[in-house]
């Protein structure tokens, strides 16, 4: 009975989070069919509060992120290194948006640097340590990173740097949309940041 109220039930997690739907449509959605940044969904909570129209986004990978950033965000600025994913999103993608192709390597990693300094960087595609070590150098002075799947144990050693060099890591864990597995994900900042925290 409880399984079925788990399912049914329209405050359960599996519906109030769009889990539900998103394994129905096999995309990351919320309840209403809207994007949603493949994160875990206490972070989206998070992002949903704190996010406004007054700050610049760059995503390492761009998808329902990138969908969900342009909506709450003054721009989204996005690299990929797949030139046939960015010809497939280019038409849903709103005027706020720009979005890039790269080769993995250098001009990947250095994507962000040879723009204005950023407010929020998401590092979700490759080379995520090389990425997230370049981003330092593309935040404004209360600018956060937000770096994906830090469950896996490369990151720590990454993290424990960081935070010898003064910045502060709050890890948010769950499952993200699409998934059940608990996922981690954790935003690197100081102690004035762009997302209050």
């Amino acid at each position: 009975m409880r399984f079925l109220r788990l399912r049914t039930h329209e405050q359960s997690f599996l519906n109030s989070t769009g889990l539900a739907r998103s394994f129905r449509e096999n995309r990351p959605v919320d309840k209403n069919g809207e994007p949603l940044p493949w994160l875990n969904y206490s972070l989206i909570r998070l992002l949903d509060e704190r996010l406004n129209k007054s700050l610049r986004v760059f995503e390492y990978g761009s998808g329902f992120s990138t969908l969900y950033f342009a909506a709450r965000t003054a721009s989204v600025t996005s690299v990929e290194h797949v030139p046939a994913w960015v010809q497939e999103l280019q038409p849903y993608l709103p005027d706020n948006v720009t979005l890039t192709s790269a080769m993995p390597g250098a001009e990947y990693i250095q994507a962000p640097n040879h723009q204005p300094p950023f407010d929020l960087i998401l590092v979700d595609g490759l080379d995520r340590v090389a990425c997230v070590e370049a981003s330092l150098n593309a935040l404004t002075p209360d600018g956060v990173i937000i770096l994906d799947d830090t469950h896996r144990s490369e990151y720590q050693t990454l993290l424990a740097k960081l935070r010898d060099q003064g910045y502060k890591t709050l890890t948010f864990f769950g499952p993200k949309p699409t998934s059940i597995i608990e996922a981690q994900s954790t935003i690197i900042y100081r102690t004035d940041n762009a997302l209050g925290i």
